[in-house]
């Protein structure tokens, strides 16, 4: 092959294309689909028949997908979901436009139980889309710089994997090339790779919720997304558990907050929470939630005192002691095992780390109290929280919340104070709120609240 102009490795990309093609065609002409007024049937296999019957009134979740390369033959991927369990039931790998307006039509009638013709459209209202504005401050504040070190990582596993295999003369040129960098030329290296790194990460959250917005229809929500690929999913608004407000670090700086929804079942394995409102100003986030979910009462005046008195001291010192306790073991660990590293310059070392890790505990531990509110009126309860320099808040509608835990040493109890954790429904799985040092009465009233309401 070396020495002849005619190779064989044409020929085998040919006949691997026509073999890929051939099974693409095989797979299509042996998938059929049909619907009436009640339900959708799926008939697909070659020797294996298999028929499936999905009742539109069970469907649970429609979710439209459009990448770019579909875009000019104007078809969709579409996902129809009827167990709850993140596992579509059936894929539709290309859709017409009009058949997936149909089969979500036919959705909606049957249950909503409304007698109209197939060709009849709901109308829709627009409650809320994100402005482009919002959304690259939203993409800034997102710490996307650390997929660069990522790939730092990524690329040197690769290389100590790889190097071994790579041609002699592409080997030397490269260890040539980063054995005559000085250290100034691989810091350049570096911060090249993490600017790079934060124009991915950009693009990659700019490209998901481009043209983000909410539509109401009906029971459900139409979300829709996506720059490069257009998606769109349909959520039930009877499948949402709680509803998550979340601020990192970066974005209180910016006044911007997040809203998830936790659901009865996920609808990605790979992501249990659900996306409602990516970016909001913090001065309208009450607005356009009510905006968004009309049926809920989101007006929280019923407040119980959400810590004892010095909760924010004892915090601290339960976690200093803690820190405290795990560098005894460490250093007791190092002179038995490593003696040579008792070295001045090595504790010493040691010794500034654990401050700066004692200094940031305290700053978590203080914001953990400080940061702590309970309150809630005839059905919605509203606790807030912080965790790890993250402030969320949870609004939970009363028959949502799965249990209540309660926690505490012996010392907690003689402060008439407990640790309680609420737990909701999340996926398949559940969520636990955990609340430090709240009062027993508050307790005791939030127990009530949750037996007979207000």
């Amino acid at each position: 092959m070396n020495e002849s102009r005619f190779t064989y490795f044409p020929i085998i990309v040919i006949v691997t294309l026509l073999l890929l093609l051939l099974s693409a065609w095989v797979q299509w002409f042996f998938f059929i689909f049909e619907f009436d007024e009640h339900e959708l049937t799926v008939k697909k296999g070659i020797f294996n028949k298999n028929q499936l019957h999905i009742p539109f009134e069970r469907i649970q979740t429609i979710t439209r997908t459009i990448p770019f390369y579909y875009q000019p033959f104007h078809v969709v991927r579409m996902q129809i979901d009827t167990s709850g369990q993140g596992k579509p039931d059936v894929i539709f790998d290309a859709l017409t436009i009009k058949q997936a307006n149909l089969i979500e039509q036919k959705r909606r009638v049957a249950q909503n139980s409304i007698q109209k013709e197939f060709e009849t459209i709901e109308t829709t209202k627009l409650q809320y889309q994100v402005t482009i504005k919002e959304l690259i401050v939203y993409a800034l504040t997102s710490l996307g710089g650390l997929g660069g070190l990522g790939g730092v990582v990524v690329l040197f596993t690769i290389w100590s994997q790889v190097d071994e295999m790579l041609p002699k003369n592409l080997k030397s040129s490269f260890e040539d090339f980063f054995n005559h960098q000085s250290v100034t030329g691989l810091c350049i290296l570096f911060v090249l790779t993490v600017i790079v790194g934060i124009f991915i990460g950009f693009f990659r959250i700019f490209n998901r919720y481009f043209n983000f917005k909410i539509e109401h229809q009906n029971n459900h929500l139409d979300i829709s997304r996506g720059f490069l690929a257009h998606k769109t999913m349909q959520l039930e608004l009877n499948r949402i558990q709680t509803i998550q407000l979340r601020q990192t670090m970066l974005r209180r700086l910016v006044r911007l907050v997040s809203v998830n929804v936790l659901l009865s079942a996920s609808q990605d394995e790979k992501d249990a929470q659900t996306v409602l409102i990516p970016v909001a100003s913090i001065d309208k986030i009450m607005t356009t939630l009510k905006k968004v979910l009309t049926s809920i009462d989101f007006d929280v005046d019923h407040w119980q005192v959400s810590n004892i008195d010095k909760a924010a001291w004892y915090q601290v010192r339960f976690s200093v002691l803690r820190n405290i306790f795990i560098m005894i073991l460490v250093i007791s660990v190092v002179m038995f095992y490593f003696p040579s590293m008792l070295q001045r310059s090595y504790m010493l070392l040691f010794f500034i780390i654990m401050m700066v890790i004692t200094a940031i505990l305290i700053l978590k531990n203080t914001l953990t109290i400080t940061e702590q509110k309970l309150g809630f009126n005839q059905e919605l309860v509203y606790i807030q929280r912080s965790n790890s320099f993250s402030k969320e808040g949870y609004y939970i509608r009363r028959d949502k919340i799965q249990g209540v835990r309660e926690s505490g040493f012996i010392t907690v109890f003689r402060k008439k104070a407990l640790h309680l954790d609420v737990i909701v429904r999340d996926g398949n799985g559940h969520h636990i709120i955990h609340l430090r040092y709240v009062p027993q009465s508050t307790v005791n009233h939030f127990k009530q609240w949750m037996n007979t309401g207000l």
